[in-house]
């Protein structure tokens, strides 16, 4: 009995220790994992630390190669990037979720080049044309604080790269609101989105005079399919909503420009009865 847990112990770490090997290869480049594997080994250490649940832990292995300057996230010049994003999911909130994420990390201006939905969830590929590639651990860090995590990252080479992210725990970084009390938003940058709770009834909007707002307004379910909109073509200065139910966000806008809302808004969201 002794001699078969033995065997099925080491069986187990010969089969992650390869897969292991496998992903450094890919993430440092086979050429220098091949020069430099002895260095690799002793600043990774004990390497089953990276294996998390039976899986590797990614971004805790990319942490400790690119702090010893193993990874290297700049190209020689500009070039075409694929990358690919696979989730099982709501499609929807995904596509808010990465978006913003990468919109903080700096990275604005990339063309979808396939998006395909089917029964093993839903696969984002988009297309960039940059000279920097995108910093997983820094991605990580943005998916983290809106309940995502990366469970694999996949590297074919410098130009094609492969996320699995988990969202079990998905939410969008929107203001939360507390029903009942009076909030005052500042001028904005980018649309006002609210997360409310379920036991609310109204919208209530105050625009101050020297405003010009136009509202543009929107009301989300959890997975951020669109239950009911509202806008208007006159400057308004109070206004009171029917909030949906199912709501969980609502984004608020000005239908033609947000300088419009100079002065920002007031808002308040009742409890139901």
């Amino acid at each position: 009995m002794v001699k078969i847990i033995v065997s099925i112990l080491l069986f187990i770490c010969f089969v992650y220790g390869d897969l292991l090997d496998n992903k450094i290869k890919s993430f440092v480049g086979e050429n220098r994992y091949y020069t430099q594997q002895k260095i690799i080994n002793i600043i990774l250490g004990d390497k089953k630390q990276y294996i998390n649940d039976d899986k590797i832990d990614v971004i805790k292995l990319l942490k400790v190669l690119k702090k010893n300057g193993f990874i290297n996230l700049v190209l020689k010049k500009p070039q075409s990037v694929k990358i690919t994003f696979k989730v099982q999911h709501e499609a929807l909130l995904f596509l808010k979720i990465i978006n913003d994420s990468l919109n903080s990390i700096g990275f604005n201006f990339y063309m979808t080049k396939e998006a395909v939905k089917n029964s093993n969830g839903f696969i984002w590929r988009i297309v960039m044309d940059t000279e920097y590639l995108i910093d997983p651990i820094s991605l990580s860090k943005e998916l983290k604080k809106r309940g995502c995590i990366i469970e694999d990252i996949s590297k074919k080479d410098n130009l094609d790269w492969t996320y699995i992210i988990s969202m079990n725990k998905a939410k969008l970084l929107a203001k939360k609101i507390i029903p009942d009390v009076t909030y005052r938003l500042k001028k904005p940058i980018k649309s006002y989105w609210l997360n409310i709770p379920s036991n609310v009834e109204e919208l209530f909007i105050k625009s101050y005079l020297l405003n010009k707002w136009h509202p543009y307004i929107v009301f989300y379910d959890k997975g951020l399919k669109i239950l009911s909109t509202y806008e208007s073509d006159s400057g308004e200065g109070n206004l009171k909503l029917q909030i949906p139910l199912e709501t969980k966000y609502i984004m608020i806008d000005d239908k033609y420009t947000l300088s419009n809302i100079r002065l920002g808004l007031k808002i308040y969201v009742s409890s139901s009865k």
